[in-house]
């Protein structure tokens, strides 16, 4: 086990979860993203990715949700608004199908390390534009749209 994985391992039995960050290589196109590890583990829950946002925004928005599903005892599901993630706004869980690698490849082998079956559903956190709309809506910004759309989606 490489220094990574451990750090992963040690932070899913201390928190619960843990958060991997992809920064884009300089010869990648500019996709950032975080994901959820251990969530199906230690809740039962599916994991979650949050794309488009820098390490820190992202973080903090998965660690307010997951918080707030805690909190409110509800399992977290495609459809599901937040509303104590961001100040002033919601936040809406999507379920997000057939994404592969670099999606939420540590996930995979941490279910596979700890011999947890992986729940096939994944769930991508969408944050609004200025005007509130979610990347699903047609007046969505073309910008925020693009930047939460993973890779190879439609």
């Amino acid at each position: 086990m490489n220094a990574i994985e451990q750090q992963i391992i040690d932070g899913v039995a201390t928190n619960g979860w843990f958060a991997v960050n992809y920064v884009p290589a300089p010869d990648d196109p500019e996709e950032w993203f975080t994901y959820t590890v251990g969530l199906t583990k230690t809740a039962g829950w599916p994991e979650m990715i949050c794309l488009g946002l820098d390490e820190k925004r992202s973080v903090g928005i998965l660690r307010d949700a997951i918080a707030e599903c805690w909190e409110r005892s509800v399992e977290p599901k495609g459809g599901l608004e937040l509303v104590n993630v961001i100040k002033g706004r919601s936040v809406r869980l999507k379920r997000l199908d057939g994404v592969t690698a670099p999606y939420f490849a540590m996930a995979s082998w941490y279910s596979d390390h700890t011999g947890t079956t992986a729940r096939a559903e994944r769930l991508q956190l969408m944050w609004p534009d200025a005007d509130g709309r979610f990347p699903d809506d047609p007046h969505c910004d073309p910008h925020v749209r693009q930047r939460q759309t993973p890779r190879g989606a439609n």
